[in-house]
């Protein structure tokens, strides 16, 4: 009995976090047609999974001041950035 129970709690844990998740994926979605739209327009379309989080912001921030997005777009952009120690280059 007490298996069937912790079977259902971590059932209603891991629906909590589901949302999260669709959320990240949705916005990473979003993240990658801007990209592929606004960026590679002008340029060689970057790989944000090429750089570190660090490196992809600063890159957002001097592009910034070169062209006008929706502040949508930009955030789209951002949520591309690795995580620290996600295995992006440093």
């Amino acid at each position: 009995m007490a298996v069937a129970a912790a079977g259902c709690a971590a059932h209603q844990q891991a629906q909590v976090a589901t949302p999260a998740a669709a959320t990240a994926v949705h916005a990473s979605a979003a993240g990658s047609e801007v990209l592929a739209r606004r960026c590679g327009g002008c340029h060689a379309t970057p790989d944000p999974n090429q750089m570190s989080a660090a490196t992809w912001d600063a890159a957002l921030e001097r592009m910034k001041r070169r062209m006008q997005l929706p502040a949508a777009d930009w955030d789209s952009l951002a949520t591309l950035a690795q995580p620290a120690g996600a295995g992006a280059k440093p």
